[in-house]
């Protein structure tokens, strides 16, 4: 039996077609299907980081309790049916902020490190940069998750951390058991998510370079790694790590 097809433009507050949404009919019934076009995959992008862009903000100037989903529309000048289409509720809306902002971080900190050799000297090279990183340009993000205590976001960028340490884990210490890595990385973790927690409630009263060399020492010392070259990772790790912070732009997600 032939279908017959109604198709559809769904724009958005500005007039800009995102989708065509195609609704096949027949006496046998169909589905909806939905065909991506080039323009309006990058139009949907652009929505969609406007929202998160809008979110980041007012999740930082007014916590993430205050915020309200109209809030982040009127910042983000789209429509609520436009934030509810890519975002179920304000809890997934935040969840793909931190995800999208905690991946770029670990991108760019691996792409900082890519030219120091795999082993204790990446490891913890990594370590500083991204503890810098969050004590520096990432910490209102921190500041945030501590103030409106979001364990569920917390969680799934442990989730993530865990999951790309053990990748990094396993080109550096190759001759490590791969049952061990994920308590290494979920280790390496916990630390690191403690201590630059409690730096941010004002709870641990370190500087950012105590902090940094600290977690390289505690973590490659886990790893028994010598502690003379312990020693001098720490140094090249804070030189770098500290040159990384100055040459990120401020982020404040």
């Amino acid at each position: 039996m032939p279908l017959h097809h109604d198709v559809h433009i769904i724009v958005d507050k500005h007039r800009m077609p995102f989708y065509i949404r195609l609704e096949p009919h027949s006496m046998l019934g169909g589905g909806m299907v939905y065909r991506r076009t080039e323009r309006g995959e990058a139009v949907r992008a652009a929505v969609q980081a406007r929202i998160l862009s809008a979110a980041g903000k007012l999740f930082m100037s007014k916590g993430y309790d205050a915020t309200t989903m109209q809030d982040i529309v009127r910042e983000a000048d789209t429509s609520i049916g436009n934030a509810y289409f890519y975002f179920q509720n304000k809890e997934m809306l935040m969840r793909a902020l931190v995800e999208t902002s905690f991946n770029t971080m670990f991108d760019a900190a691996e792409e900082r490190v890519r030219r120091v050799p795999e082993g204790p000297e990446r490891i913890g090279t990594l370590i500083a940069v991204n503890t810098t990183t969050f004590l520096t340009t990432r910490r209102e993000m921190l500041r945030v998750l501590v103030a409106d205590s979001r364990m569920g976001i917390i969680q799934r960028m442990g989730d993530i951390a865990v999951e790309r340490w053990i990748g990094i884990l396993s080109s550096s210490f190759p001759d490590r058991p791969s049952h061990q890595l994920p308590m290494i990385a979920a280790a390496i973790w916990g630390v690191n998510r403690s201590i630059v927690e409690r730096i941010a409630r004002d709870v641990l009263m370190m500087d950012i370079k105590d902090a940094a060399t600290f977690m390289v020492r505690w973590s490659l010392a886990a790893l028994d790694v010598p502690a003379a070259r312990i020693k001098r990772i720490e140094a090249s790790a804070w030189r770098l790590a500290s040159r990384h912070a100055r040459e990120q732009k401020a982020f404040s997600w």
